[in-house]
Parts: structure tokens; sequence; C-alpha cells
């Protein structure tokens, strides 16, 4: 017992770094690695100074969360079809984080920390690229299981025609296209970073070819519009280049100029809805487009139980309910924050949404503007990543994936450990 006490307390970081390595391709694996290195965290020698003010926020949501699913669990009866094991189950996705965002600090505090994280991020997404590309061009379709199903990837059939693009070992294209925004940064800062045109540079940059060409086929605009985001926070006066290229390609992909890579990225009405906003006489069919009518409606329903919500899991039976003349089924509102608001209250909503805010602004500070300090370059990429990912979690939610969410965190994390 002595032993394996010792080696577990000497193994912390590489128990996190054999985590982020299998977050994408064997979650299960990785979960266990990091809760080890966790373990381990409270057994080390190491003094590293933990930001505990940045977590109390987080730790107080934690406590108004229990609260909202205790509060569900009395008023089940209000709502046909749902458990209230669901309310505390969906705990899962929100306390857990905030003991690793706690205890996790001791392994990214130094610069060098984040870049082996950076580089074991994309070292893990190697099977994405093969899959993808497998999916796509040998119709490697599954779902695929391993290990008597411990490692499941989904690797969907595909119907370009009908501008479904590639998911690899994710079961939906955006969740692929949101995996493809977190490592995108740091492939590109290893690219700008790498010295002179060496045999690591040309690694950095057909792997950065790779990694676009797989952000457009998901055929997600979420990716493009990700990967642009973390683009211009990290591109200096040669690689802004990549951004009109970028749109290049999106302008010959809407004219179908290439039929099999370039078709139908985006649907034909899709720009004339963005004139839409310009045409008060069609300002009420744009609010009739899906998206916007779920955000819209998504408020009143919050506003029902604004303190405490409904409980997790709750939305679609609620929305579902409402509006039985809408076409569309959705499983939650295509907006984080609203997800919050629904299912813990606007306690927890706020708490959670104004301390990440700080976070993210601060730490900008620190990166971008503060000439006193000299930023690493991968504190630039760090940023980006998460910047980009928080985004677009507000179009869309692929937060619930353990996989997106354990990155969430992890470049959540880093981030205070920058300031």
């Amino acid at each position: 017992m002595v032993n394996i006490k010792c080696f577990i307390e000497e193994k912390g970081y590489l128990f996190f770094q054999i985590g982020v390595f299998f977050i994408l391709s064997a979650p299960n694996i990785a979960a266990l690695f990091i809760l080890l290195s966790l373990i381990s965290s409270h057994t080390s020698e190491n003094k590293v100074l933990i930001k505990n003010n940045w977590l109390y926020p987080f730790f107080f949501s934690g406590f108004i969360a229990i609260l909202s699913a205790i509060n569900s669990s009395f008023r089940y009866s209000e709502i046909d079809g749902w458990s209230p094991y669901l309310s505390w189950i969906g705990l899962a996705n929100w306390l857990p984080f905030f003991y690793f965002m706690w205890r996790s600090q001791i392994y990214l505090y130094k610069n060098e920390m984040r870049q082996r994280i950076s580089n074991l991020f994309l070292a893990g997404s190697v099977p994405f690229i093969f899959s993808g590309f497998g999916q796509l061009w040998f119709n490697w379709h599954g779902p695929l299981m391993f290990m008597n199903g411990l490692i499941i990837w989904f690797q969907r059939s595909l119907d370009v025609d009908n501008n479904q693009g590639i998911t690899a070992m994710f079961n939906n294209q955006n969740y692929a296209a949101c995996w493809l925004i977190i490592i995108w940064p740091f492939c590109l800062n290893n690219l700008i970073n790498s010295k002179k045109f060496r045999i690591k540079k040309f690694i950095f940059l057909i792997y950065s070819l790779l990694i676009l060409l797989s952000v457009y086929l998901t055929k997600s605009r979420n990716g493009i519009a990700g990967t642009l985001t973390s683009s211009i926070f990290l591109s200096n006066k040669y690689f802004l280049l990549l951004i009109p290229i970028i749109i290049l390609l999106l302008f010959i992909n809407y004219f179908s100029i290439i039929p099999i890579f370039f078709k139908n990225l985006f649907r034909k009405n899709f720009f004339n809805n963005i004139m839409d906003v310009f045409q008060f006489s069609r300002f009420a069919n744009l609010l009739n487009e899906p998206r916007i009518f779920i955000y819209l409606n998504s408020i009143p329903i919050i506003l029902e139980k604004p303190l405490l919500g409904w409980g997790a899991a709750t939305f679609p039976i609620l929305f579902n309910s409402r509006y039985t003349e809408f076409d569309r089924n959705p499983t939650h509102p295509h907006n984080l924050i609203l997800e919050m608001a629904n299912s813990y209250g606007l306690i927890f909503t706020s708490v959670i949404s104004i301390s990440i805010i700080f976070i993210v602004f601060y730490s900008f500070k620190t990166i971008f503007i503060n000439k006193n300090i000299k930023s690493h370059p991968i504190d630039k990429a760090w940023w980006a990543s998460f910047f980009a990912l928080l985004l677009s979690q507000m179009y869309d939610i692929q937060y619930f994936d353990f996989r997106i969410s354990l990155s969430f965190w992890i470049l959540l994390t880093g981030l205070v450990s920058i300031i």
C-alpha cells in the first residue's frame, strides 16, 4: 500500500498528461487518469499557490445547484415524463469540474506545463484526422467499439449532398468541429513559433492544413467561425493571410465550383436570412427562424422559475409542451447560458457567467495588453482556444459531451493560472 501511495504521489503530473492525451479517443480511460492525478494533488509536496479567490464563486454556485436539485425534486409532478433523478445526475456536469479546477492548478501553473498539455491535445487528436478521412473516403462507419464497449467511436454515416459532414469519433458534426476549434490555436501557435523551416515546422504546417480541411469537411459553420476567431488573436502580419484565404474558400464553396468538397456548406438561403435583418418587412420572418425562435421562447420558460430553475433535462419537455406548433424537437436551447438558467436558475447562471467573463477579461489583459509582463506564445493560443470554445457555446451546446466539458475546464483553469 505504501508503494502504491508513493507512486501516485510522484506520478500525478504524468497521470494528468496521460489523461489529456486520451480525452478524445478514450474518454473513460482519460477520466481514470485525471482522477488519479487529482488524488495525487492532495498528497504531493509540490508547493503551488492555488488561486482560491477565483474558486469561491464556483463553489458557491455549486451550492446553489444542489439547492436547485433539491427544490426540483419536490415538484417533479409538475412536469410530465420527467424524473427528479435527472436533476441530480445533471450536477455531474458541473460539481466535479469545480473540484477539478481547484486541484488541477498545480499541473498548469507553468508556461512549460501548458505547452506540454497543448501538445498532448494535438497528439491525442491524430486519430481524429485518420477516422474523419476514413469516414469520408473509405466508409469507416460505426459505431466502432473497443475493449468491450469501453471505447466507442460513433463514425456516423455521411450524406454530403444534405450537408452532413464528418463526425469522426463523435456522434455529431458540430461536436467534431468544436473539438477542432479547441486544438486549432495550439497547432497554429506551434507553426508560427517554430524556428526556420525545419522538419518540425513542416509537420505543423501539414497538421494545420489537415485541421482546416477537417473543419471544412464537418460542414459546420460553428467550426469555421471558431477557427477564424482564434486565428485573429494569434496571427501576425504574415499569418493574417490565412483569414482571406479561408474566406475565399467559403466564397468558392457558395458558388459550388468544386462540387465534391465545396458543395452546400451554407444553405443558399443563409445569406438571404442575413439580409432580412436589414429589411424590416422581413424581420418577422427572421424571428421565426428555428434557432432564434428557440432563443426567444426559452426566456418566458426561464422566468417562470427564475431563482432555482426547473431542473436539468427539463427543457425539451417544457418547450415542446408549450410550443406544440413548432416543427422541431430541440433537446436544449442552443445557448449554454439559457441552458444553465433553465436548469439551475439565474443565481447559478449569473455567478458562473460573471466569473468566467472576469477570468477571460483579466487573462486577456495579462496576455495581450500588460506590457510589463512578457507573455509566452502558448498563453495567447490558450486564451484563443478557450475564447473560441466559449463563443461556440453561445449558439450551440457541445458542453455536455465529457470530452468537450473536460477540455473547457482545463483551458479555464489554465487561464486562472496565467492571471
